[in-house]
């Protein structure tokens, strides 16, 4: 069962940065996961789905979650249908996200062996 976040640590969000703080790390996924804030207005979404859906990314909001931090909290989930998602599409909703001080998550598969 995942731990719950605190309230004071909830209000943190995803720290406001640039965007290209730990973006090296998400390089790879196939799924991205933005957390709206409840009470605060997702300003730029229809923009940025544009943008992911030129990329050939799926977006679903609200979507369901298996990491949701709180009840009120909705979900953008941005696929490319199980494969790994273009990095520039990852880059414009990690600085989305960061601009606005939302939580995310993503899913990045193992790698699998060659030859194996």
């Amino acid at each position: 069962m995942p731990s719950e976040i605190s309230r004071p640590n909830l209000r943190l969000g995803a720290g406001v940065g640039t965007g290209e703080d730990h973006l090296e790390e998400l390089l790879g996924a196939t799924e991205f996961e933005i957390f709206i804030t409840p009470n605060k207005r997702a300003k730029g979404y229809l923009a940025l789905k544009d943008y992911l859906e030129s990329q050939g990314c799926s977006v679903l909001f609200p979507a369901p979650s298996q990491q949701p931090p709180g009840p009120r909290y909705q979900v953008v989930k941005i696929t490319n249908h199980g494969d790994e998602t273009p990095a520039l599409a990852l880059r414009r909703a990690h600085r989305w996200a960061h601009q606005r001080n939302f939580l995310h998550s993503f899913f990045k598969p193992m790698s699998r062996s060659r030859g194996a």
